[in-house]
């Protein structure tokens, strides 16, 4: 009842039952006496209960807040049902792999650390992410020298090697020397692994630890870098009513870590006490810079430290007041391996404390900056900022930020919404001062990768969260200085010979805007039946290569180079790719030619059919017109199903069989089997033969029923050529 009294002090009542009280504490509990006596109802939920919700219509229905989620009693808290549809974890660090699609690892608060996909088929669902450590969950890295196993820890420093695939966890922690006291982690202890060493890792307490064999040997590579102030160590004295001691009391320790890429014996260092470190010569002598920080008050949290990755003496530092009231985001520059310091974040234009800074890995003037209140961008070295709300990215706290190297994405640890992921942040590089000086640009991105066409996931109701996947399209990123007004924007993609493939929607908004192309050709033409097509519903992708866009913005004409490229993961070879999309074409046409003999059948079926109720119906020529609109017919048949009742009536004929085979064909990017092949050539064949029993049919029938309605001075039936049946 009385334990961590700061963190569970509620008590709430049933509306009906004034003996009834509910009290979230580590467990749930509640008591039906009035207080005297209470049991645990928590059931399978997580613990650390905050709140509890009783419906005032049914109490036994109750919604409980822990640690672990939103949970759901419909039985007065017998069982739990828990809430996986709302996307609001917690997350203190993010990281990523090379893997393709690349993974994302990161720590949760109370609730472990995790890896996940960055892309899955179907929809990133919580079943694709693993849970492969314990307790609060903070940094999370791959092993870079050994992709089984992955850095993790939870809180107080407890570091371990956990391998992936049997999730056994090696605990790794640098432990204290002889008659040494408890070293001093810090709740959110940082792991820092080295982006120049492969396999060197770094970890903070109030000494530097480097690792060079996965943590079998740990060197101390720094003396006491914080201020080692007694009055800040009292933690296990604290606490009025009772002591609290769970290390986030754990004061004066390093906070954040970072080794410059561009000089693995520089070495910076920041702690929650105010200083900042820094080694030159692989950590035998340190300096605390923290004085030449002019402005910044004493004492703040290191929050994050970004050694520049273009000039060795460049470095970014954000700074945390919060715990004294201050608010104001503080964010530092540094060019001369500390000894000056510039602000480059003003209050009035970045709003919320600042807990993370990203240099660019391409552009020095491109920056990042994850406040309590969202994500700001610099365009400019840090001169100017913007919020950044593209996909409605809420203002949360963001507090760790990681930059994909080759596929270019920013990856976003939110604290309350979970990960977020910019695709392709190449734009933002390109949006250089000469771009955005122009009446309209395209903007340079990565090359589009035709990703392999696949299929995953399930079908989950609106009880599961689903994350979206990269969109499969190409993306193209254009600028205008003032939104387009007057006349036509349009934007269309041509093949290498100058062909128009497709002209795709486009926004008229000022700044930058994206446009998506399919990467297909429009979809075939299909012939109308009684049933759905489904498989022919899309048009074939086209093949890897070199696609001009063209954007028509009123008078002007702009264009761009579109690359696109083959997955890396496929195995199929070019030669493989190319006997794919011939076969598609092949099929593609063969359905085009298929819809153009059954207009031909129906033009002729129909006009038969109109021209006999224009006649009497004791008219002998009318027994002679619906004759011949059924031996027409009957052809039909043999290349369409025709019998009603929706849309899947199992009734298979030509078009049915050539729509399954190009679906299948379509949708598999290799080598068609021979037996594709074969019966693309066996279809044909088949159409072709009722093609040529029309065209003698025509040629014997038609020219007596013209005769005939022209002496009823009816107009001939005419047949529709391909000439004008393409125009359409």
């Amino acid at each position: 009842m009385i334990w961590r009294p700061f963190y569970f002090a509620n008590l709430i009542v049933d509306p009906k039952d004034e003996n009834k009280i509910y009290k979230p504490d580590g467990s749930l509990i509640a008591s039906n006496d009035g207080g005297q006596s209470f049991s645990n109802i928590s059931g399978g939920a997580h613990g650390d209960f905050h709140d509890v919700w009783i419906n005032p219509g049914n109490t036994d229905n109750l919604i409980t807040g822990d640690d672990g989620g939103v949970w759901y009693s419909f039985d007065g808290g017998n069982r739990w049902w828990k809430g996986n549809n709302l996307p609001v974890s917690q997350f203190y660090h993010v990281s990523v792999d090379m893997d393709t699609p690349y993974h994302v690892y990161g720590g949760l608060q109370d609730n472990s650390s995790w890896i996940g996909d960055s892309a899955y088929p179907g929809g990133i669902t919580n079943d694709r992410w693993e849970n492969i450590y314990g307790g609060d969950g903070f940094w999370v890295f791959a092993d870079p020298s050994d992709p089984n196993y992955v850095y993790a820890e939870s809180q107080g420093g407890y570091i371990g090697r956990i391998n992936r695939k049997t999730h056994e966890a090696r605990g790794i922690q640098p432990l204290p020397e002889y008659k040494e006291k408890k070293l001093r982690y810090n709740w959110n202890t940082p792991i820092h692994v080295s982006p120049t060493q492969n396999g060197t890792i770094y970890l903070g307490a109030q000494f530097l630890f480097r690792s060079r064999d996965h943590g079998q040997t740990w060197e101390r590579i720094s003396p006491d870098l914080t201020t080692n102030d007694p009055e800040k160590q009292k933690q296990e004295e604290s606490g009025g009513i009772t002591v609290d001691n769970s290390s986030a009391e754990m004061h004066t320790t390093i906070f954040s870590i970072c080794e410059s890429p561009k000089n693995p014996n520089l070495i910076w260092v920041g702690t929650d006490d105010g200083n900042v470190q820094i080694t030159r010569d692989g950590g035998k002598t340190w300096k605390n810079v923290a004085s030449n920080i002019k402005g910044l008050p004493k004492s703040a949290w290191v929050s994050s430290i970004d050694a520049g990755h273009f000039d060795e003496g460049t470095a970014y530092a954000t700074f945390d007041l919060h715990t004294f009231g201050d608010m104001r985001p503080y964010v530092y520059k540094t060019t001369d391996f500390g000894r000056t310091w510039t602000p480059i974040v003003a209050t009035g234009n970045v709003r919320g404390y600042a807990h993370v800074v990203k240099e660019d890995l391409v552009n020095k003037e491109l920056l990042f900056v994850g406040t309590e209140l969202g994500l700001w961008v610099s365009l400019d070295g840090g001169r100017q900022w913007a919020q950044y709300k593209g996909g409605d990215l809420p203002n949360v706290a963001v507090r760790d930020l990681a930059i994909h190297p080759r596929d270019k994405d920013l990856v976003i640890a939110t604290h309350g919404r979970g990960i977020w992921i910019i695709d392709d942040i190449t734009p933002l590089r390109a949006l250089t001062p000469e771009n955005l000086a122009k009446e309209a640009a395209f903007i340079e991105a990565r090359p589009t990768v035709q990703r392999i066409p696949a299929g995953g996931g399930w079908v989950n109701g609106d009880a599961v969260f689903v994350g979206d996947n990269p969109t499969g399209e190409a993306l193209i990123t254009y600028y205008q200085q003032k939104r387009h007004i007057f006349g036509d924007l349009k934007i269309e993609i041509l093949d290498e010979s100058g062909k128009l493939l497709s002209t795709v929607p486009s926004s008229k908004r000022r700044g930058m805007n994206r446009a998506t192309w399919s990467m297909r050709l429009k979809a075939p033409r299909v012939p109308t039946a009684a049933s759905a097509a489904f498989s022919a519903s899309t048009g074939p992708r086209v093949l890897p290569g070199n696609y001009t866009v063209k954007m028509t913005k009123d008078k002007n004409v702009y264009t761009t180079q579109l690359q696109v490229m083959a997955d890396p993961r496929s195995q199929h070879t070019p030669a493989d790719r190319r006997a794919q999309f011939d076969l598609s074409m092949k099929l593609y046409n063969l359905l085009g030619n298929m819809t153009f003999a059954v207009d031909r059948i129906n033009g002729v079926r129909l006009a038969l059919d109109r021209a006999a109720v224009k006649l009497p119906a004791n008219d002998p020529l009318v027994a002679r017109l619906r004759a011949a609109s059924a031996q027409v017919d009957e052809l039909r048949r043999k290349i369409v199903a025709t019998k009603e009742g929706g849309a899947i009536t199992g009734e298979e004929r030509l078009r049915e069989n050539l729509a399954d085979l190009y679906g299948n064909v379509i949708n598999y990017e290799g080598r068609p089997a021979q037996t594709q092949v074969e019966r693309t050539d066996a279809i044909a064949r088949e159409l072709a033969d009722i093609v040529r029993d029309f065209d003698a049919w025509l040629a014997k029938e038609m020219p007596g029923l013209n005769s005939a309605l022209s002496g009823k001075q009816l107009p001939p039936i005419k047949v529709i050529t391909r000439e004008d049946w393409d125009k359409d």
